[in-house]
C-alpha cells in the first residue's frame, strides 16, 4: 500500500482542534457515494500513515477540490479543502485507496481456453472489483454458453476480456462462400482457414481457386466474401 501524502496550506493560526484521518476518509467516501453509481454497502476508503492536523475550528466542512470530474476506484490523490463559516482554513493533499466490491459472476473451477461455459461453473460471489481491467458480469445467465477465451483461474471473476460468444465456426469446416457484387449473388463451396465468431473477419479458402480469402462469419456455415 502507498503511503499517504500530506500538504497543509494554513490560511491563519490553528489552535489545537485536529482534523484526523477517518474524518478524511468519511468525507472521501461521501463524495465517492455522490458522484458515482456505488451504494454505501459496497464501497471503502482506506488512508495509511496520515498525519492528524490542527485546525482552528470544530465546525468546519470539507469539500474535495480534486480530482474535479468525479472519483474512479483504486489508488489516487485528493484536494481537500477544509471551510469554516463560509472561509477556507486550509488545504490538504492525502492519497486514499478507494475499494469497491460488488456480487459478480465468479469460476468454481479452472476454465481451460475455449471452454463453453456452464451453469455448474460459475457462482455469484462479493468480491474486490477495484483491480478489475474489464466488465465483470453480474448474472449467471450472462456467461453460461459464452466461451472462454483464455485461461481463467479458480474464483477468478468472469469479464467481458476472459469469456466471448462461442465461434460458429472452426478451422477446417466446411461453408458456403457467398460473393455479392450488385444484383450478383454468387455462392461456392470452401473451408475455414480460422475460428470465428458472429460478425469477425476471418481467412477462407476457395477450394476450386485455391485462393485464401478473408470475408465476414454470418452464421455456423456461411462466410461472405470480400473480393
Amino acid at each position: 500500500m502507498a503511503l499517504a501524502m500530506l500538504w497543509v496550506f494554513p490560511m491563519r493560526s490553528l489552535a489545537a482542534v485536529i482534523l484526523t484521518p477517518e474524518r478524511i476518509a468519511t468525507a472521501l467516501r461521501q463524495h465517492a457515494l455522490e458522484n458515482s453509481r456505488w451504494t454505501a454497502d459496497n464501497i471503502e476508503v482506506r488512508m495509511l500513515s496520515f498525519r492528524p492536523v490542527s485546525l482552528e475550528s470544530n465546525s468546519t466542512k470539507l469539500r474535495v477540490l480534486r480530482p474535479a470530474n468525479g472519483i474512479s476506484a483504486g489508488l489516487q490523490s485528493f484536494l481537500i479543502a477544509v471551510e469554516s463559516g463560509g472561509r477556507e482554513q486550509a488545504r490538504v493533499w492525502v492519497k486514499a485507496d478507494v475499494r469497491v466490491f460488488e456480487k459478480v459472476v465468479v469460476s468454481s473451477e479452472p476454465l481451460g481456453y475455449n471452454r463453453i461455459v456452464r451453469d455448474q461453473d460459475v457462482r455469484i460471489e462479493r468480491r474486490d472489483v477495484s483491480g478489475l481491467n474489464a466488465r465483470p458480469f453480474y448474472r449467471v445467465d450472462d456467461v453460461v454458453g459464452k466461451q472462454v477465451t483464455r485461461a481463467i483461474s479458480l474464483n477468478e471473476p468472469l469479464t467481458d476480456r476472459n469469456v466471448d460468444h462461442p465461434n460458429l465456426v472452426r478451422r477446417g469446416a466446411a461453408l458456403i462462400l457467398l460473393y455479392e457484387t450488385g444484383a450478383f449473388r454468387i455462392e461456392t463451396p470452401g473451408t475455414a482457414e480460422e475460428n470465428g465468431r458472429a460478425g469477425d473477419l476471418i481467412q477462407v479458402k476457395n477450394p476450386s481457386s485455391g485462393k485464401l480469402l478473408r470475408g465476414v462469419v454470418m452464421d455456423g456455415r456461411t462466410v461472405v466474401v470480400h473480393r
